[in-house]
C-alpha cells in the first residue's frame, strides 16, 4: 500500500504504528486472553484500513469527500455496534447457549459486511466474491447437486457461526496470525526501513554481476530474501521491484522479461525458509509439527525452484547476447558494505536460534525485530540521524498487518461454512477413492483447484483455503501430510502469476512499461521447475527430508533426477546452451522430453525415468555433434 497523504490518511498511519506497538506488547508484557485478542485485532484493522484507505480517494467518492468521511466513519461505527453485541454475547457464546435473536443477527450482519467492504479497499474484490459465494452455498445447501447438497444453514445460523463463534471470523486462524505472525510484518518493514533492501541489491550485484545477465540473478535473491518476509507477492514486487526491473532493463533484457523475473522471484520468496510469509507458522499448526521440521522439508524444493530460475535467465542472456555488467557497473564492495551484510543476515541467524532455542513463534518473531532495530541503529548512520525511519517501520507493519489481518478475517467466514456443511470431508472421500488409482489425475486436479482458489489472495489466506479445502483431498488418497499440504501450498502461491488474474504481474506491469498477461506467460515459463518440484516430492517424499519412510537412496536419485532435468529444462524452454548457440527445435524437443521422463514417475508414465538414464548418455553425444550457428555479437535483442 503506498504512502498515503492528507489528514485522514495521515491518522490511519498513526493508527497503523499503534497497532505495531500492541502486537509488541501483546508478546512482550502481557498476552491478551484469546477472545478480546481476536476482536481487538480485527477491530483496529478495520480502523487502519478504513482511516489509511479512505472513501474519499475512491472513485465512487471522489468528487464527494465528505460523503466519503462520511462512509468511513458510518463503517467503524457500524463495526463497534457489531463488538458491542459480540462482547455482550461472550459469555453465552463461551457456554454454548447463544441463540440469536433479531437485533444480534443485524449486528453480525452490519459487522460481516464492513469486513468485507474494508477488504475490497485493501486486497480487491477476490476475497469477497469467495465469501459470498461461501455465503450462498450455506444458504442454497438443500438445492444444489447431491454431490454438494446439505441441509443448508438459515439467516440466524450463518451469523452464528460466521460472527458469534470462535470458528468464523474470530477463529482459530485469527488468533494463531494476531498472536503469533503479524510481528513478521513489522519485521520486515524494520529490515526495509534500516537499509537493508539497498544493502542487498548491491551486495548481490557485486557478487553475481560477472556472470551473465547478472542484473537479473542479483534481483532474484534480493527479492527471495525479501519475499520470504511480506505477506503478498504484490507487496514484494512494489517494494524491491522499483529498483530491481530497470536494473535488469538497463542490462538489456526486454521489458516483459525484466517484469516476469522480479515476478517469478518474489512468489519464490513466499516459499523460502525460514518465514515463507509465515504460512511456515500456519502449516506447523495445522499439522501439530515442530516448525523446524516444517522449515527443514521446504529446503531443498525451494533450492531447486530457485536453480531452474537462475538457470533459465542465464539461458536467456546467452539467447540475447547479454554480456556480464561492464566492470564499472559493478559496485567494489567496502568495509561499510560488508558492515551493512549484518543489517539481514544478523536479525536471521538470531531468528532461527530462537526457534532452535524452542522459543514461541511470537517471541521469536519480537527477537528477530529487535535484532534488526539494533543492528540499524549500530550501522546504518541514516537511522541514527533520523530515528523517526523506525516510526515509518512501525507504520508501514501496522498496515501490513491490517490487511492480512482483514483478508484471514474474511477467509474465516469462508471456513465457517466449510465447516458447517461438511462439503470439504465429502468432496476429500469422493477423490480419495478415485485417487487411489489414479493419483497423477487427482493431483493435477488439486493444482487446477489450488490455482483457481489462491488467485488474487496474498499467500497466508490463499494457503489457508486450499489448506482446508483440498490438502485433506490429497492426505486421504495416500500423500504424506506434510507433502500434501506443500503441494497445495506451492500452487497457491504461484497463483499469483497465473492468468488471467496474475496479480502480481500486474503490479509489475507497470513499473517495468509493458503488458501484463503477456509477462504472467513469461514468468510461468521461468517458474516451470517450480511448477514441477511439487509433484516430485508427492512422489518422492525423501525431498522433504524429514517424512515417514526416509530413503538417502530416494534423495540422492531424487536430487539427480531433479538437478539434470532443470538445466535440460531451461535450456529446451530457452533455447540456448553454454555455448553460444541458438539449439535447433528437434534439439529443443529431446532436451524437454528428457527432462519430463527424468522427473515423471514411474506410475505415471511406464518407464520414462530408465528410459531418460539410458538416453542420456547418447543424446549428449548428439547435442556435441550438432553445429548451429553461433550467436553473432552485438545482435538485435528480441
Amino acid at each position: 500500500m503506498p504512502a498515503p497523504k492528507g489528514t485522514q490518511a495521515a491518522a490511519g498511519r498513526l493508527a497503523a504504528g499503534v497497532f505495531s506497538l500492541l502486537v509488541i506488547y501483546n508478546i512482550a508484557v502481557s498476552a491478551l486472553d484469546e477472545a478480546t485478542a481476536r476482536f481487538g485485532a480485527v477491530a483496529i484493522a478495520v480502523l487502519v484500513v478504513a482511516l489509511a484507505r479512505p472513501a474519499s480517494r475512491s472513485g465512487l467518492f471522489y468528487r464527494t469527500p465528505r460523503a466519503g468521511r462520511a462512509a468511513d466513519l458510518a463503517l467503524v461505527a457500524g463495526l463497534g455496534f457489531a463488538g458491542w453485541w459480540f462482547h455482550k454475547v461472550q459469555a453465552d457464546l463461551w457456554s454454548g447457549f447463544f441463540t440469536p435473536t433479531p437485533v444480534t443477527v443485524a449486528a453480525g450482519l452490519t459487522g460481516l459486511a464492513v469486513v468485507l467492504i474494508l477488504s475490497i479497499r485493501a486486497w480487491g474484490p477476490a476475497l469477497a466474491i469467495m465469501a459470498l459465494f461461501a455465503a450462498g452455498f450455506a444458504f442454497a445447501g438443500p438445492h444444489l447437486p447431491p454431490m454438494l447438497a446439505h441441509f443448508g444453514v438459515g439467516l440466524g445460523s450463518f451469523v452464528q457461526i460466521t460472527w458469534y463463534s470462535f470458528d468464523g471470523v474470530f477463529g482459530r486462524m485469527t488468533g494463531l496470525v494476531a498472536s503469533n505472525l503479524l510481528i513478521f510484518l513489522i519485521f520486515g518493514a524494520v529490515l526495509k526501513q534500516t537499509g537493508a533492501g539497498e544493502s542487498l541489491i548491491r551486495m548481490s550485484t557485486a557478487l553475481l554481476g560477472r556472470v551473465r545477465g547478472g542484473a537479473a540473478h542479483a534481483a532474484i535473491a534480493a527479492s527471495a530474501i525479501f519475499g520470504m518476509m511480506n505477506g503478498s507477492v504484490a507487496a514484494n514486487v512494489a517494494g524491491t521491484g522499483i529498483i530491481t526491473i530497470p536494473m535488469i532493463r538497463r542490462q538489456g533484457f526486454s521489458a516483459r522479461f525484466a517484469g516476469a523475473v522480479e515476478t517469478a522471484a518474489s512468489s519464490g520468496g513466499q516459499l523460502t525458509p525460514p518465514i515463507m510469509a509465515a504460512a511456515a507458522f500456519v502449516m506447523a499448526d495445522l499439522l501439530g509439527l515442530p516448525l523446524l521440521m516444517v522449515l527443514a522439508a521446504a529446503t531443498l524444493p525451494v533450492v531447486f525452484k530457485y536453480l531452474g530460475l537462475f538457470a533459465q535467465v542465464y539461458v536467456e542472456a546467452v539467447r540475447q547476447n547479454i554480456q556480464p555488467l561492464p566492470e564499472h557497473e559493478i559496485p567494489v564492495l567496502t568495509r561499510q558494505d560488508r558492515l551493512n551484510s549484518a543489517l539481514v543476515i544478523v536479525p536471521l541467524l538470531a531468528l532461527m536460534a530462537s526457534f532452535l532455542a524452542g522459543m514461541s513463534t511470537g517471541l521469536a518473531g519480537l527477537i528477530g525485530v529487535v535484532t534488526a532495530l539494533a543492528m540499524g541503529l549500530l550501522l546504518t548512520p541514516d537511522v541514527r540521524r533520523d530515528p523517526h525511519r523506525i516510526w515509518q517501520a512501525l507504520c508501514d507493519g501496522g498496515i501490513s498487518s491490517a490487511q492480512i489481518m482483514l483478508s484471514v478475517a474474511v477467509i474465516g467466514i469462508v471456513l465457517a461454512v466449510v465447516n458447517e456443511t461438511g462439503v470439504a470431508i465429502r468432496f476429500g472421500i469422493a477423490l480419495s477413492h478415485f485417487g487411489e488409482t489414479h493419483l497423477f489425475v487427482t493431483l493435477i486436479m488439486a493444482m487446477l483447484g489450488a490455482l483457481v482458489l489462491g488467485m488474487g489472495l496474498p499467500t497466508l489466506p490463499a494457503y489457508l483455503v486450499v489448506a482446508i479445502m483440498i490438502a485433506p483431498t490429497l492426505i486421504t488418497a495416500g500423500v504424506d501430510p506434510l507433502a500434501a499440504h506443500m503441494f497445495v501450498l506451492y500452487f497457491a502461491v504461484f497463483s499469483s502469476i497465473m492468468p488471467p488474474v496474475a496479480y502480481g504481474c500486474f503490479v509489475a506491469a507497470p513499473i517495468a512499461g509493458t503488458e501484463p498477461l503477456r509477462m504472467s506467460l513469461t514468468a510461468l515459463r521461468l517458474s516451470a521447475v517450480g511448477l514441477i518440484v511439487p509433484f516430485m516430492f508427492v512422489y518422492s517424499p525423501s525431498l522433504l527430508l524429514v517424512t515417514h519412510g526416509f530413503s538417502w537412496a530416494e534423495l540422492l536419485t531424487t536430487v539427480l533426477r531433479l538437478g539434470v532435468a532443470v538445466w535440460l529444462l531451461a535450456t529446451a524452454l530457452g533455447g540456448a546452451t553454454t555455448r553460444s548457440t541458438r539449439l535447433p527445435l528437434a534439439n529443443r524437443l529431446l532436451r524437454g522430453g528428457l527432462a519430463c521422463g527424468l522427473v515423471a514417475p514411474l506410475s505415471v508414465i511406464w518407464g520414462p525415468s530408465l528410459l531418460a538414464a539410458l538416453c542420456i548418455g547418447l543424446s549428449l553425444a548428439w547435442f556435441r555433434s550438432l553445429r548451429p550457428a553461433p550467436l553473432e555479437q552485438g545482435a538485435p535483442h528480441p
